[in-house]
């Protein structure tokens, strides 16, 4: 309760987390446990640890069998475990074994896995996430199958999808998942952490549906999901983006209130309710106040100069930009706000400097070698700003504007083959981006191949059906194919 008051938690992010939600670098317990069904059924740290030393209640399958039933779950019918293994205790018939498996950070730290879940062999086999049966200590000695069979002989097959195939196919780019992101963001029955995950990966994609998606959590009860929602939320139309964040401006939660803030800064305030603008100041002076305390991390920094580049203050942005570099050169995000707000301001080169010094820290980062990419296009440097771009589509191959960007420099130097190869990887990534698609069109047409350009806007207006570009495209390729 009040938790985004003071701190915010990590979503179940690639690189923090397992895609079925397990740990896998050093974060909190906390990501971990909100997935579980105990905090769902109101058990708490307390109810296993004390609050001070924060040592066990009890000892053993006694700390479960405050809650569980004896008989029924300490018991060779539930783990199909022997409790004595040559003489000694078994690991094996231990709840935490199965349920809390333990993984080791900085060599001696064996940290438990707190989302206290079912042991699923079979997605270790599908996902390449751990497997408490196949942890070391265990049945490490064992192909995996083995555990998987075994499991499936003791339980039968597995009912329930799990949110971690769909994460892993999210993660991996896959649109076909749209749907099923949408199901687990809505629903009730998933843990919040969950359905904010989800929502953020609906957040950076433009299919059909996820726009609604994102604005329904807008006005949910959990906290971290309007968090999610209000941070995500990618309204073009000025009026709508301001009815649907202002009424967060008076959050109960200060985490949310400092996003809308964030998002609603340097807004026409015309757009507001009078008391509403009132909100959207006392929202500004927070959240200045809240990042000026921590202003030794590079990245408190990098907030106040994205804040004063919404609110139109260039010189000032530039000024906790710099500061934050000197704190920190190699803080890559501040490094990259640098340079897109020097090349605004019309020095291309002291942004190129800055983007090369990126490229040179982070030689495999796809958005740096992109950035500097698209610059060197516009400064006429054609040739090496395909190098570039060609290396950012290398290092990500899932970033569906890298390949339209350079599909439009490839034709732009008469590469037509490659150019179409280009777009039509964008296409095949965001199959309804409204702009690959034209892209592709357009560039099917100059190669006189107008049945495949109009079989592209077929998509197109599959897609789109109240945008008037498809029509007119089809009426115009129809015509010159008479």
């Amino acid at each position: 309760e009040g938790l985004l008051d003071h701190m915010l938690p990590s979503l179940l992010r690639e690189g923090l987390y397992h895609a079925d939600g397990q740990i896998l670098d050093e974060v909190y317990v906390y990501g971990s446990f909100v997935q579980s069904k105990m905090y769902a059924r109101d058990v708490r740290c307390s109810d296993c640890h004390d609050s001070h030393s924060l040592k066990l209640r009890h000892e053993g399958n006694d700390l479960c069998l405050q809650c569980h039933e004896e008989q029924v779950y300490d018991s060779a019918a539930h783990h199909f475990h022997k409790k004595v293994h040559e003489g000694k205790p078994s690991d094996g018939a231990l709840c935490v074994k199965c349920h809390m498996p333990e993984q080791p950070y900085m060599v001696i730290d064996w940290r438990a896995d707190h989302s206290l879940r079912v042991p699923r062999p079979d997605l270790a086999a599908e996902l390449g996430v751990p497997d408490a049966c196949s942890q070391v200590g265990c049945h490490d000695d064992k192909p995996q199958q083995w555990s998987v069979d075994a499991h499936r002989k003791w339980y039968g097959e597995a009912r329930r999808p799990h949110y971690g195939t769909t994460f892993a196919a999210a993660r991996a780019g896959s649109t076909g998942v749209t749907g099923e992101l949408q199901r687990l963001a809505d629903s009730e029955l998933q843990p919040a952490m969950v359905r904010a995950t989800a929502l953020e990966f609906l957040a950076g994609s433009d299919y059909p549906g996820n726009r609604a998606a994102v604005e329904r959590a807008l006005a949910a009860d959990d906290d971290l999901l309007r968090h999610t929602a209000a941070a995500g939320l990618r309204e073009p139309d000025r009026a709508r983006r301001a009815e649907l964040l202002a009424p967060l401006l008076d959050d109960p939660r200060r985490a949310v209130r400092l996003v809308a803030t964030y998002q609603l800064a340097g807004i026409d305030t015309t757009l507001l309710k009078t008391y509403q603008r009132e909100a959207l100041i006392r929202g500004i002076a927070e959240y200045e106040a809240a990042m000026s305390h921590a202003l030794d991390f590079a990245s408190a920094g990098l907030n106040l100069g994205n804040l004063q580049v919404n609110l139109g203050r260039p010189d000032l942005a530039e000024t906790y930009y710099r500061q934050a570099l000197a704190i920190d050169d190699l803080f890559l995000p501040v490094r990259m706000n640098l340079a897109v707000l020097l090349s605004g301001q019309g020095r291309p080169r002291e942004a190129e400097e800055q983007l090369r010094a990126a490229t040179a820290a982070y030689p495999n980062d796809a958005g740096a070698a992109y950035s500097l990419g698209l610059l060197l296009a516009e400064l006429q440097e054609t040739d090496e700003a395909l190098v570039w771009l060609r290396r950012s589509a290398a290092a990500d191959p899932r970033r569906a504007r890298t390949w339209y960007n350079f599909g439009l420099l490839l034709q732009q130097t008469r590469r037509l083959d490659e150019a179409e190869t280009a777009l039509g990887e964008a296409v095949r990534l965001e199959p309804t981006n409204l702009d690959y698609l034209y892209a592709l069109t357009d560039h099917l047409a100059r190669r006189g191949r107008l049945d495949e350009a109009l079989a592209v806007v077929e998509r197109m207006i599959a897609a789109h059906p109240e945008h008037p570009l498809g029509p007119d495209l089809k009426q115009r390729l129809e015509a010159a194919r008479r």
